[in-house]
């Protein structure tokens, strides 16, 4: 059994009694929250388990209930951490809660028109499901049924699927996309808290609603119709005969029910392919709310905001001095000039507005509308709060480019066929080794034959959702080098796992600067005519057709790029990172050794 596993347990109890008696635990609701996500993420014995999900389903009844606090930091934002915490909540406190909610949805919002290129293509079936999930929901949500109905047996389809050229949704228009798709990611984030279901059910539930939009929905919309049907139309004939009519008015109907035979075999197929499309379509939005939405309703690690304020009023939060180089600044607005990053800031006010002037320009700081201003190869961004405002860099256009290379480096060892995948086993069984013991025989090479036999994309999606839940792990464990060291002997793969920590730590610690930009790496710019490339010892040719963007070589099948693609080398392998028109590219060589 883990170490320390029933301690944790006894203290989330003590905590939860506290709640449930009214008192406020020590340490804050948010000491609970993030005690909860430790247990949900340990490997718990059955009996732990059990015990477990007892005491969690009286922390969970506790949600509906009024609280002394307020609850929508926590509802909306469990997994929001912000360093060094003070124990007692403070006005200045839930400013910072405030903040990291805003960073938090101004990178959703920024991810979300990144990826419209994906969904504004072909006849726009996510979308169009989309605006369907958005309406049926609404709609149910508006019954008493709602609250109490996780699978859906009163629901019932109100709205179906907008046809293609429906005029009243204009979804060509990538803006009305772009919103439509935001709108999803809001009503999946308060869903849980809405339906009282634990958060990581979220996912789970829209699903299931999907699932139910997409197969009433459409039998909704091609069973609609006025025509007569078959079984009518057999009966008509049969009486017809029966009553001796003539052969011309049998021969009529005769042909009536041939048509309407062909009729409802062309409508049963192009219900099945439109079922298939919005099923491809639906996963499509629920791999998108898996990366959006914060753990645990999704895979997203929530943004970590510094827990001080200069010149903020609280002494326990004020911040002393700024640092050269800060993650993020949080500041009280007042009249005067700092420095950061190397450059010198100044706030100016008007009445109740303030201002930021950097560079010798100005900009308004408003509530409504979080400032963006490009700063070499990232963004300043500024988020105002009342009287505060958070500024930092997020990375943008090249930087992008050099971090996605980076995340691709690791891929490139984790797609290596060497040794039966030995890097990807490596990684599965440190993931796994990270929740808490395990037994390595799941992770052997004879395991691994379903990586030769998956394709070349399947494989690169698969070790790439692995990577990201391997990230999230390892930012929350302080000892992960020397577990992948007892991996590492375990699986008799040290010398791997030894290079594959150096990968890791390189990857976590990348931070895309003027060394890292696209200018020192390989870069190509698409445009209406075919490209090349050459990486190691390959050319590969890039070919643009709408949005999508192809590679191939010689004797070798066409793959997509749509952010990210690693193309297996003898010799090592070829990485491509592509924002908008710009493709970058590196090689990332293998040592026969390792």
């Amino acid at each position: 059994m883990e170490a320390g596993l029933v301690e944790l347990l006894d203290l989330f109890e003590y905590k939860v009694a506290d709640l449930l008696e009214g008192r406020p635990p020590k340490g804050g609701r948010s000491s609970v929250v993030r005690l909860r996500q430790q247990l949900l993420q340990s490997n718990l014995p059955p009996t732990l388990a059990r015990r477990f999900r007892q005491i969690d389903a009286e922390y969970r009844s506790l949600r509906g209930q009024p609280e002394e606090h307020s609850p929508a930091t926590e509802a909306d934002f469990e997994g929001i951490v912000v360093e060094d915490e003070p124990s007692l909540d403070t006005p200045e406190r839930a400013v910072l809660e405030q903040l990291a909610e805003a960073v938090y949805w101004q990178r959703t919002a920024r991810e979300v028109t990144r990826q419209m290129r994906h969904f504004n293509t072909g006849k726009r079936e996510a979308l169009r499901l989309a605006y369907a999930v958005l309406q049926n929901l609404e709609s149910y949500a508006a019954t008493p049924y709602f609250t109490q109905d996780y699978n859906l047996s009163r629901f019932e389809v109100a709205h179906p699927i907008p046809a293609y050229s429906d005029p009243l949704v204009r979804l060509e228009d990538t803006e009305v996309g772009r919103n439509l798709i935001l709108e999803l990611v809001r009503e999946a984030h308060t869903l849980s808290e809405r339906l009282r279901l634990p958060s990581e059910e979220t996912l789970p539930y829209l699903r299931r609603f999907l699932r139910r939009v997409i197969d009433k929905g459409l039998a909704l919309r091609y069973g609609g119709g006025k025509s007569v049907s078959q079984e009518v139309l057999r009966r008509t004939l049969e009486e017809a005969r029966r009553h001796n009519l003539t052969s011309t008015q049998i021969r009529q109907l005769e042909q009536r029910l041939r048509e309407q035979h062909m009729e409802d075999r062309r409508l049963a197929m192009v219900m099945e392919q439109d079922r298939q499309a919005f099923g491809a379509a639906a996963e499509k939005l629920l791999e998108l709310l898996q990366k959006l939405l914060p753990y645990p309703k999704g895979e997203a690690q929530p943004p970590t905001l510094p827990a001080q304020i200069w010149l903020g009023r609280d002494p326990k939060l004020s911040l002393q001095e700024i640092p050269d180089d800060p993650p993020g600044l949080t500041l009280r607005l007042v009249p005067g000039s700092f420095k950061a990053w190397n450059t010198e800031f100044t706030v100016t006010q008007a009445g109740n507005e303030f201002s930021l002037v950097v560079g010798g320009s100005e900009y308004p700081l408003s509530e409504a509308e979080p400032l963006a201003v490009p700063w070499g190869s990232f963004e300043l961004w500024a988020i105002r709060r009342g009287q505060y405002a958070h500024l930092r860099l997020e990375t943008r256009g090249e930087a992008l480019l050099s971090s996605l290379l980076a995340e691709g480096r690791v891929l490139a060892y984790l797609l290596r066929p060497d040794k039966a995948f030995a890097y990807l086993r490596l990684l599965r069984a440190f993931s796994s080794r990270l929740k808490g013991p395990i037994t390595y025989h799941d992770f052997t090479p004879d395991k691994a034959t379903r990586y030769q036999e998956a394709s070349p994309e399947a494989l690169q999606d698969f070790a790439r959702k692995g990577l990201e839940v391997v990230r999230s792990r390892m930012e929350r464990s302080s000892d992960w080098p020397a577990l992948m060291r007892e991996v590492g002997m375990a699986l008799g793969l040290e010398e791997e796992a030894e290079l594959m920590s150096q990968e890791l730590t390189a990857w976590l610690s990348h931070r895309s600067d003027s060394q890292t930009q696209t200018h020192s790496l390989g870069s190509t710019t698409l445009n209406d005519g075919p490209s090349s490339l050459k990486v190691g010892s390959v050319v590969l040719s890039l070919r643009q057709e709408g949005e999508a963007v192809y590679v191939s070589a010689p004797g070798i099948m066409a793959r997509r790029l749509s952010d990210l693609l690693v193309w297996h080398l003898p010799e090592g392998s070829a990485v491509l990172a592509r924002e908008g028109p710009c493709v970058a590219h590196t090689f990332v060589p293998f040592d026969s050794r390792v």
